[in-house]
């Protein structure tokens, strides 16, 4: 995933992260769904800004199951999934208009269980100690793609909202929302078959090799 983020004080930077799933296609009749658990996540390309992924972040992403769809077409099997709605750093008020602005508001709570409100997220910005951000967060991602070959899927990541907001920081002066603006362009993704017993631990040891 890539994207350009304005930060307050320190401006603009081009940034790209990647993450890595298990996923799991099960079929029902005609109907396909499809599951996955985020494995690793983390930055692979910043600017003077950059984002670091703290493990307890990591494993308090939630798993995701959703219907796929597969239509054949004169060029082959064209690939769709909607990966649904995302919230980070706090619970469904039951309106979307408005993200919590404050970590008192109700729908603020220590997501990933380490001690601060909504979900931490660690800075990294030259000549400076890092810092903390503790966000809330939500977003939804559309796959879309074609089978190249049998059990490889490749293709795009169409980004159908993002929106994020600080509500509290370490030093305090970074308790500042960044703009962040996904770039569909740059963000791919790939859907490879592993074997059955493959674990998380084996793919974050593969992907660290590589």
């Amino acid at each position: 995933m890539a994207s350009t983020t304005r930060v307050p004080f320190f401006g603009t930077s081009k940034s790209a992260s990647r993450s890595v799933s298990l996923v799991q296609i099960r079929g029902a009749g005609s109907d396909l769904t499809q599951s996955h658990k985020v494995c690793d996540f983390r930055v692979v390309d910043s600017g003077m800004i950059k984002m670091l992924f703290p493990e307890k972040f990591i494993a308090a992403l939630a798993n995701h199951t959703y219907p796929i769809q597969l239509e054949k077409e004169a060029q082959g099997w064209r690939y769709r999934a909607d990966l649904g709605v995302e919230r980070i750093g706090y619970r469904n008020n039951g309106t979307e208009d408005k993200l919590p602005v404050k970590v008192d508001d109700p729908e603020v709570f220590d997501w990933d269980g380490d001690g601060h409100p909504g979900a931490t997220l660690k800075l990294s910005i030259p000549f400076l100690p890092n810092g903390e951000l503790y966000i809330v967060q939500r977003g939804q991602s559309i796959l879309t793609g074609r089978v190249v070959q049998p059990g490889r899927i490749e293709g795009n990541i169409g980004v159908r909202q993002f929106d994020q907001r600080v509500i509290g920081a370490w030093p305090g002066f970074l308790a500042k929302s960044p703009e962040i603006e996904p770039d569909p362009k740059e963000s791919r993704f790939l859907l490879s078959q592993v074997a059955g017993d493959t674990t998380c631990e084996m793919l974050r040891a593969s992907t660290t090799k590589s």
